[in-house]
């Protein structure tokens, strides 16, 4: 069977459209008020730094390699199964949480007059998904490429439109740091560098795809400095037209600011092309979550093929999102004050700096002996 390859831009894309994904939507970094985008320019830094220690983590272990056969090589056989079971279940998770997040988006703000049920949007959603993911990560990685620029293209012409708005006032912003530095790194630590960028560990599962993974090691970053630039752009617009506390009490800020664009009386109402244009962000990160579950599930349980695992997988990341994710106050307060703190920080902090540790001590224990014999 041929192994299925992936170009560098292609992962690139893949990169930012996750990382923007479902925290454009939320609003991210609100917590610290009027300095939200210093806090997201914090954990922007933070990111690509923890990004860049995922990649050479990849690298150190050996290119080619499954997140499994990662594990394996830094920990005997049963606790790297036990821990590939944990992050592919971990994965699924993510999946059916960024699923029910699009669902309350997609309700809420596309269709506000239309009476739909939740659980036709989930699997509107997950059909979708179910079926690219049958296609392979070739497929993913083009469809990513093509829906990139629409999506920057997109968020650029609002950025551009709202400095222009009369709503939007710099005064909102001001004074910087009113509060000092602790609400900024309470917002960064653990949240936003767990959510998004440290989601971003669900690419161990697809560096191994890549044609040539050196030069990704060295221009991958970017990515998350992009994404963390759109992001930045993304909050300070929410202040400065909605004011900090007004965006805090809106479930999809960036959508209300998005409400105010009236150019020359031309352009105008482009809210619902920007459900449209943030969907596209959502699925790829759904996409990408659910995909790593469903082929690490198959590689660990030596299934000869991943296909025949995809619908019973996907069913269970739409009972998990349609059975505990009912109410938006209570899955918002589990996403951003529960997971970041009780799960995220193990699987994105804890986990991949002992699986470094234990690589770098056996390979300087391998150095030793080869200069010992």
């Amino acid at each position: 069977m041929q192994i299925q390859r992936i170009g560098m831009f292609q992962l690139f894309t893949m990169v930012v459209l996750f990382e923007l994904g479902s925290a454009i939507v939320l609003g991210i970094g609100l917590d610290a008020k009027k300095d939200g985008w210093i806090a997201l320019l914090v954990g922007t830094i933070c990111g690509m730094g923890l990004f860049f220690f995922y990649t050479y983590s990849y690298h150190l272990s050996g290119e080619r390699d499954s997140l499994l056969n990662m594990l394996q090589k830094a920990f005997n056989r049963p606790i790297s199964r036990i821990l590939a079971f944990l992050y592919y279940g971990y994965f699924l998770y993510i999946a059916a949480r960024v699923t029910a997040d699009f669902s309350f988006f997609i309700n809420e703000v596309l269709l506000i007059n239309i009476n739909v049920s939740a659980w036709v949007i989930k699997a509107t959603i997950l059909l979708l998904v179910a079926y690219i993911c049958y296609l392979g990560i070739e497929t993913i990685g083009r469809t990513s490429e093509n829906l990139f620029f629409l999506m920057l293209s997109f968020i650029l012409l609002v950025v551009i439109l709202m400095f222009f708005q009369e709503q939007f006032d710099f005064n909102h912003l001001r004074p910087i740091l009113e509060n000092g530095w602790m609400p900024i790194l309470h917002t960064v630590f653990p949240t936003i560098i767990t959510f998004p960028f440290g989601e971003s560990i669900v690419f161990l599962c697809f560096f191994q795809f890549l044609s040539s993974f050196s030069p990704f090691l060295k221009r991958g970053w970017l990515s998350i400095l992009i994404s963390g630039v759109l992001l930045i752009f993304a909050a300070i617009l929410n202040v400065g037209v909605l004011t900090a506390d007004l965006a805090q009490s809106f479930n999809f800020p960036f959508i209300k600011t998005i409400e105010h664009i009236n150019f020359l009386n031309f352009i105008r109402h482009v809210e619902l092309l920007a459900v449209l244009v943030f969907m596209i962000g959502g699925l790829i990160k759904i996409l990408l979550f659910a995909y790593a579950g469903i082929t690490g599930m198959s590689e660990l349980f030596n299934l000869k093929s991943y296909k025949k695992i995809i619908i019973p997988l996907v069913s269970i990341i739409y009972l998990i999102c349609v059975l505990f994710m009912k109410n938006y106050a209570v899955h918002i307060y589990i996403g951003l004050k529960i997971i970041p703190v009780y799960v995220a920080l193990f699987f994105q902090i804890f986990i991949p700096v002992l699986f470094f540790m234990s690589l770098l001590i056996k390979k300087q224990m391998k150095q030793a002996k080869t200069k010992g014999s």
